[in-house]
């Protein structure tokens, strides 16, 4: 489900009202695109995704030759290779992600998140600009499986108003907005 809207309009909703996207033969990744083009129907060039590192799991590792990436940790720790061969991470820098810090990955980098604890390892990853088609193969193939790259868990709904628009689980109850 895409989040129409003609210009900026504010928004409000919970991580948790989107899908995680797991790739089919890899369950040790989920991805949730919380916010960028396809959520927000154009508007911005920002993508915020949540992603969870499984326990004692490693992803394969990367560069994206256009676009910059930043790392933020939400929960756990995790290991995070920087540098070195561009396409294979020879000679790259291990640093360890705890709770609140951020790793900046600029454009042509190679990372790769290892997480070698028992517990799972949740951040959000920002890229500044948009997540266009061959930037990121996770997302690529979101676009192939589900045609779009951002969609709503069952049972969530856009409510809008005249300014703000935000997510509800009426399931739950769930409607952030606090009316006076």
């Amino acid at each position: 489900m895409t989040i129409e809207s003609e210009s900026a309009q504010p928004l409000v909703l919970r991580a948790d009202d989107i899908e995680p996207f797991i790739h089919p033969g890899d369950a040790g990744y989920a991805s949730q695109h919380v916010l960028g083009r396809e959520a927000m129907g154009g508007g911005h060039d920002l993508l915020l995704n949540r992603g969870t590192v499984a326990p004692n799991y490693a992803l394969g590792g990367g560069n994206h030759p256009d676009n910059d990436e930043i790392y933020y940790g939400v929960s756990g720790q995790c290991m995070v290779d920087l540098g070195g061969d561009p396409n294979s991470g020879e000679g790259s820098e291990t640093f360890r992600l705890d709770e609140g810090m951020i790793a900046f990955i600029p454009k042509g980098t190679f990372h790769r998140l290892r997480n070698e604890s028992d517990q799972p390892f949740v951040l959000l990853t920002i890229w500044p600009q948009p997540a266009e088609r061959g930037a990121n193969g996770i997302h690529d193939l979101r676009l192939d499986m589900w045609g779009t790259g951002f969609r709503l868990r069952d049972g969530r709904t856009v409510e809008r108003d005249s300014s703000t628009a935000r997510v509800t689980d009426a399931n739950a109850g769930w409607d952030p907005l606090q009316k006076s």
